[in-house]
């Protein structure tokens, strides 16, 4: 016969107990403050970077054009106070790519990679092997990647309305089988969401790890960081008290403690992965043993 491992999966409480105290042990609330940190401090300087490299490649708009996007798809409450500096800085043309601004970007987006970098080490359990050398130029080649892949994907939002005006043109009778970028922000906004959350998890930890094997951590994480930010745009309508405790930096600070809060999400997503794992290979140890013991 052949043996069979025991039905005694976890349940979904038991998980998230066994997560919520690894993500304790494995202080992961200090290093969400960190990444909080460093993320909002370098949200400006990426965007001058982001700008200088729209025109490099010869179109100011590009920039502009994503951020313009990305905005939309924010909670509005949180972005509102930000807005006025971000377009400020996006309709200063800059071309200079090894300006100070450009090092500067890089150093502090840097940071925010590697801090993000220790949080899924610990998550997983791994401890970092590679030389220092090749992290700084994986962090370098995450930040330009980054901006890379966002004016790529601001091309797609300039173009994609002129293709359907086209089709519209020559083939009236499809208009009401395409949809508008307008329409599509939300689930467009989401897949990009998913797709930097499991890039994270597959490139910055110190093991290489499986889309499947992180996929729950991943999918959790954009679920939680979607509802959280529906409640806390309703939060600051309603139950503001930032603008009373800091005044005019009540903006900077909301945002600063919507990003803590998203980055201690990003780091449980990995806990609840290890977990996961560790089940999982204890599961086919028995099998194993069981196994054994009947031959």
């Amino acid at each position: 016969m052949t043996a069979k491992p025991e039905d005694d999966g976890p349940t979904i409480a038991m998980l998230a107990r066994e997560s919520f105290y690894r993500l304790f042990a494995d202080e992961a609330i200090p290093l969400a403050g960190n990444i909080a940190f460093r993320t909002v401090f370098s949200v400006f300087p990426f965007l001058i970077f982001l700008t200088a490299l729209a025109g490099f490649f010869g179109n100011d708009n590009l920039a502009e054009g994503v951020v313009t996007f990305l905005l939309g798809v924010a909670p509005a409450e949180l972005v509102k106070p930000l807005v006025p500096e971000i377009r400020s800085i996006l309709t200063v043309p800059r071309t200079g790519l090894l300006s100070l601004s450009a090092l500067i970007t890089i150093w502090s987006a840097m940071g925010g990679v590697d801090s993000v970098r220790v949080g899924l080490n610990r998550a997983y359990d791994l401890r970092e092997t590679r030389s220092t050398l090749w992290l700084y130029f994986q962090n370098i080649l995450f930040v330009i990647g980054s901006a890379v892949f966002l004016l790529v994907f601001a091309l797609l939002i300039v173009f994609a309305p002129v293709m359907i005006q086209v089709i519209e043109l020559h083939a009236p009778a499809l208009r009401g089988h395409f949809v508008t970028i307008e329409q599509l922000r939300y689930p467009i906004g989401i897949v990009l969401l998913t797709l930097g959350v499991l890039f994270c998890h597959r490139v910055l930890p110190a093991k290489p790890r499986s889309v499947l094997s992180v996929l729950p951590g991943v999918i959790l994480t954009v679920a939680v960081w979607v509802i959280m930010s529906s409640a806390f745009s309703i939060y600051l309508v309603n139950f503001n008290t930032f603008a009373s405790t800091y005044a005019s930096l009540s903006g900077i600070f909301a945002a600063m403690f919507f990003v803590y809060l998203a980055a201690l999400v990003l780091i449980l997503g990995g806990e609840v992965n290890r977990v996961l794992e560790v089940r999982r290979i204890m599961r086919m140890q028995r099998f194993r043993e069981q196994g054994d013991g009947e031959v």
